[in-house]
Order: structure tokens, then C-alpha cells, then sequence
């Protein structure tokens, strides 16, 4: 995606109300598993392709689906040069960094062969990486499907509000910090979220409104690495209350959450 103008970008926020609502959420009312359903079934129609529901689900993202037997070590997916980036190549398997070895000491996120890696990495990205017995349940099982799509649905919204409002803390703009994230998620064999990145960053330095010109080139791309166990499967039913979001008072809670939830060693 290449977006010259800040102009621009309020545009294309503006028509793109899913993804803003994912960066400033709106939460609604649950309207319950029937209406995800009706949605999804409209979308996807009778298909049971694993590529479509996934792409159905999360519509304003170009999303990948990977079948295939991911068996990076957390070691090696938590470096700064582990090439993320390989994974959002449309020609490269779930297994294709499985055999990556490092072959020298980490190197910075600044580094700039790891920022050329990240840059290849479009805007808007997803790409979904799952074992084969997954994919069979979800083909087998319509109302299994739903709810890992659902798990990964709920997911995304909580990660995205945590990272917004944390970006918002620090002076940049949470729209924009939205529109710049490509995600690269591992499921487990029950769908449920495991190690995961996200990329994203090179749209606007904080507390500057005077940015007009808006380039990978000149900015640094972050990315953000966490590794989670697998957890215990969940209701496909899932309930919110209407609130509106006031991120300049709710960052420096979550932000606090986050040191408590991962100190420094």
C-alpha cells in the first residue's frame, strides 16, 4: 500500500470504517452467534474453504492461510532478525523457516538489512498459520469453524485496543498506527492464538501534526513479537457492553497491565 499524503490517509480511514473501528473501537452489542453466522454465510456462502472464511472474516485485510507443521523454536521467532517477512510471501509454506538457524549475535530492530526484511511486508497484511488437523476440523465442522474464527476475531479486537491505546499514550495517532499493522498469527490445533507478530510503525512521528509526507523509508517499522500458550477453549458466545474508548486515559492503565504482565528480568 503506498500512501503519499496524510490527506490521503484520512480518506481512506474514513472508507475503511472496519478497520478504524478496530483501531478506536465502537464496542457494540453482541448480536449473538446467529448474526456472525448470517454474516459469514453471506460472505462465504456454502463454501467450506478455509482461505475464504478467514478472508471473509477479516475482509479489509489481504489474508494468507497457511496449512502445514510450524515448528519454530520460540528462540529463534523472538529474534529481531527471524524473517517474519518470508511468511508473507505468497510462494512460502507454514513450514518454510522451520529449518532457519541464526548464524551470528541478534541483531537491533534498527538494523537495516532487518528493516529492509520488514519493509517487504505490506500494509494490511494477515497471514494464518495452522496445522493440517485444524484446517480438517474447520472443513468437518461449520460450527467449529465459527468459533475459531470468532477466537481469532476476539483476539485481534483485544490485541488492537491494548496496542492502540498504548500508541495513543505515546503521542501518536492510533488510526494511523492501526492502518500500518500486518499480522503473522500461529494456531494451534484447537484454533486457539499462539506465538504471533505484528508489524507495523512509518506513518507519523508522535506529537508532529505537521507531517505530510508519509514513507516506510524515513521512519522506523516495529515489530512486535509475543509468545503465548495455548489456551483453554472458550465460549463461541461472546458479550460486550457499549462504551466508547478515551485512549489518553485508559494507556497509561493498560500500559501499567503490560509491565506487570511482562517485567523486566
Amino acid at each position: 500500500m503506498s500512501i503519499s499524503t496524510l490527506q490521503n490517509i484520512n480518506y481512506l480511514i474514513s472508507n475503511t470504517n472496519s478497520v478504524t473501528n478496530k483501531s478506536t473501537p465502537q464496542v457494540k452489542e453482541d448480536a449473538g452467534v446467529t448474526s456472525f453466522s448470517e454474516i459469514l454465510s453471506a460472505a462465504c456462502g456454502n463454501s467450506t474453504d478455509i482461505s475464504g472464511m478467514f478472508q471473509s472474516t477479516f475482509s479489509n485485510y489481504n489474508v494468507q492461510t497457511k496449512v502445514g507443521n510450524c515448528t519454530v523454536p520460540w528462540k529463534y521467532w523472538d529474534r529481531n532478525d527471524f524473517p517474519i517477512w518470508e511468511y508473507f510471501k505468497k510462494d512460502t509454506s507454514a513450514d518454510c523457516l522451520n529449518n532457519w538457524r541464526p548464524t551470528g549475535a541478534e541483531l537491533p530492530q534498527t538494523d537495516k538489512n532487518v528493516q529492509k526484511g520488514l519493509s517487504q511486508i505490506d500494509y494490511g497484511q494477515m497471514v494464518i498459520l495452522m496445522p493440517e488437523s485444524l484446517q480438517r476440523k474447520m472443513e468437518e465442522n461449520p460450527v467449529f469453524a465459527e468459533g475459531v474464527l470468532k477466537k481469532v476475531q476476539k483476539w485481534k479486537e483485544d490485541y488492537d485496543f491494548e496496542d492502540n491505546a498504548i500508541a495513543a499514550s505515546l503521542g501518536y495517532n492510533p488510526e494511523l498506527n492501526q492502518l500500518s499493522k500486518s499480522y503473522c498469527i500461529q494456531l494451534d490445533e484447537d484454533g486457539n492464538v499462539g506465538d504471533h507478530t505484528v508489524t507495523g510503525g512509518g506513518f507519523d512521528d508522535p506529537h508532529d501534526s505537521s507531517v505530510t509526507t508519509i514513507s516506510r523509508d524515513d521512519h522506523l517499522i516495529i515489530r512486535k513479537t509475543v509468545h503465548q500458550e495455548s489456551n483453554a477453549p472458550v465460549s463461541n458466545t461472546l458479550t460486550t457492553m457499549n462504551s466508547e474508548i478515551n485512549y489518553e486515559s485508559v494507556a497509561p492503565i493498560l500500559a501499567d497491565i503490560r509491565i506487570k504482565k511482562n517485567p523486566v528480568s
